[in-house]
């Protein structure tokens, strides 16, 4: 994204969001103006969140994310071992890349840095080998006397359909109740074009454009209105890519909107206060 644009998408939110995802689509650390971006985001008062593969993740890389003020990090790390990791990761290094997870980990320690708020993401289920217990708990070893903040294990999901997965514990004979994405959040892509979930990754239900409009108008425009109604009517049959959305598959809680598997998310929010450990510890998924 281009610098401009991005500081006329954060000028255009703060003061009404609370937090920012600077990824999708694409490793963030390939930037060449990630950390001021970083730094521009949290002079304007949003937390900022950032999630990467560490591929790219060098000494000085790390050194410069944990001097940028960065609140929340999570490193998309999926296999216990070489042969499932290099599967799902193409191209990348089993050992160099868990060996730069550890050393940003080292650093953070070494400068006694409490932010950011470091998670080891893995996605379990993916259609490899399953993990061994020991296998698993040796992994996990690794970051013992380290400042590793959360070890998250999810499901993985479809993206929107795009990809064929069956999703563990999905009821595909029950859809849930309305997606709370067009509620909550907005995805904007490099170019401006604004998508009402991150599960839109293709851009199918475009939304708006920030270079034509501003976030507030796109917020409220007719597209997002259409959008809502559909979903609370539960007429999602005509909407692609929700229409083949495994997000739509989710248990809820109580008959409420909310799937069970982001109920954690919902009371942190609202009984623990946004910005606390706590409340990072179950709230900084972006799906």
């Amino acid at each position: 994204m281009n610098l401009d644009l991005y500081k006329q998408v954060i000028d255009e939110i703060s003061g009404y969001a609370y937090d920012v995802n600077l990824c999708h689509r694409g490793e963030s650390l390939l930037h060449p103006d990630i950390y001021g971006m970083i730094e521009y985001a949290n002079q304007k008062g949003l937390l900022t969140r950032l999630h990467t593969n560490a591929t790219l993740l060098g000494e000085k890389e790390s050194r410069k994310l944990l001097e940028s003020d960065l609140d929340l990090l999570s490193f998309s790390f999926d296999g216990y071992d070489r042969e499932t990791y290099e599967k799902v990761r193409v191209g990348a290094d089993f050992a160099e890349t868990l060996d730069n997870i550890i050393q940003f980990l080292e650093i953070k320690k070494e400068l006694k840095k409490t932010k950011p708020y470091t998670i080891v993401q893995i996605i379990e289920g993916l259609g490899f080998r399953e993990p061994d217990p020991v296998t698993k708990n040796e992994f996990r070893d690794r970051f013992r006397s380290l400042p590793l903040d959360e070890f998250y294990v999810k499901p993985p999901h479809n993206w929107g359909g795009s990809i064929s997965l069956k999703e563990k514990g999905s009821d595909s004979s029950q859809r849930c109740r309305p997606c709370t994405f067009p509620w909550y959040a907005l995805t904007v892509f490099w170019d401006g074009a604004v998508v009402p979930c991150p599960q839109d990754f293709f851009g199918e239900i475009e939304l708006g454009n920030v270079k034509q409009s501003t976030l507030r108008v796109i917020w409220n425009n007719d597209r997002m209105m259409h959008l809502r109604g559909k979903m609370i009517a539960g007429e999602y049959q005509d909407l692609k890519p929700c229409n083949s959305c495994d997000r739509l598959l989710r248990k809820t809680i109580l008959g409420s909107m909310i799937p069970k598997q982001n109920f954690t998310k919902f009371m942190s929010e609202n009984l623990l206060g946004y910005g606390s450990k706590k409340h990072f510890a179950l709230n900084y998924d972006d799906s």
